[in-house]
Formats: structure tokens, C-alpha cells, sequence
């Protein structure tokens, strides 16, 4: 396994409630310089949404980090859809949840009236998910890719803000609006 010292010693470091330190962009420019080719691609691919199908990665990080974030994103659609009282979709009924933690973490995540306060809450859940998975080895590949996925995070946090939200609100509000007055 590749050991990338002066890569991860040039990464700024992250915190859960500050502005990510630099973009993805960067990250990846930076990251790229220095990775082998087989790294390389892998971390062309990193992305915080995890294939529908359990595929290997060639990384342990990203394969822990997409079964859980696959298994959050299942908890989320079955708690969701228990209190709307939806039908739940038999392959989200199936799927098994290998932690119990989570499983409550998502029932308080469902509790929060503020849907802002909400995300904030499942995003740091996601934080710390990263960090756990995040290998003993701070020069490792896995470690890099742990970095993008946190810095990913970062910047998803950040683009969730009051006034976008409001708009954001206001925007749905109103095509659900029109849409009832071109029913009637």
C-alpha cells in the first residue's frame, strides 16, 4: 500500500462546524499530483452518494463508508416513511441494518421539528462515521479518501443555510400551489 506523506501533510485539517478549507476541485488537483493511477481512479469516483449495489471499491474506508451511508439512507426511507405512513418499498423493507446506534440516531434525526437542524445533525452523524472508518495510518490511501469524503461533507453543510432554505421553501410552496389551482 502506497504511504502519501507529503500529500496528507499539505491538507489543511477539517472540522465538523467551519467552512471547508479548501474546495473539492483543489483537493482533487492537489490529490492527483501525488496518487498512484489505481488511487487515482478511485478517488475520481469519491462521492457521498453510494452505488445502489454493493460493489468492492479496491479501499476498505469507502467500502465501510458506502455500507453505512447506504444502511443511514435505508433507516432514513423506513422511518420516514412509518411516520408519513407510507407503503415502504419491499427492497427498502428487506435491507438489513448492521447497527442499532444508527437505527436511533435516525429516530432523533426524525424528531427535530427544524429540518435544517435535522441535516445539520445527520451530516456531524456522518462526520464521525468518517472518522471512525478512517484508518490508524494517517498516509494511507484510505486516508485520503476520508479526507475527500469529509471535506464532500463540508461543503454539503455549507450550502445549507436559512435563507436557502426559506427560498428554497417558498419555491416548493408555491409549485405545489400552482399545481392545485391548474387541478381545479
Amino acid at each position: 500500500m502506497a504511504s502519501y506523506y507529503y500529500l496528507v501533510a499539505q491538507l489543511p485539517s477539517l472540522q465538523p462546524n467551519l467552512a471547508p478549507p479548501l474546495s473539492t476541485a483543489q483537493f482533487r488537483e492537489l490529490s492527483l499530483r501525488f496518487l498512484s493511477k489505481k488511487d487515482a481512479a478511485i478517488l475520481e469516483k469519491l462521492s457521498l452518494e453510494p452505488p445502489i449495489e454493493y460493489e468492492k471499491t479496491g479501499s476498505v474506508f469507502l467500502d465501510n463508508w458506502y455500507r453505512f451511508e447506504r444502511e443511514l439512507r435505508v433507516t432514513l426511507a423506513q422511518a420516514r416513511a412509518s411516520r408519513l405512513r407510507w407503503n415502504v418499498p419491499e427492497s427498502v423493507k428487506k435491507a438489513e441494518v448492521s447497527d442499532i446506534g444508527l437505527v436511533q440516531a435516525v429516530r432523533a434525526a426524525t424528531d427535530f421539528d427544524d429540518p435544517l437542524e435535522a441535516e445539520t445533525y445527520l451530516d456531524k452523524l456522518r462526520f464521525a462515521a468518517a472518522d471512525r472508518f478512517m484508518p490508524q495510518d494517517y498516509f494511507t490511501a484510505d486516508a485520503v479518501f476520508a479526507y475527500g469524503i469529509k471535506l464532500l461533507l463540508l461543503e454539503r453543510m455549507a450550502h445549507f443555510t436559512v435563507e436557502e432554505g426559506k427560498k428554497e421553501y417558498t419555491v416548493l410552496y408555491n409549485t405545489i400551489l400552482g399545481e392545485s389551482y391548474d387541478r381545479k
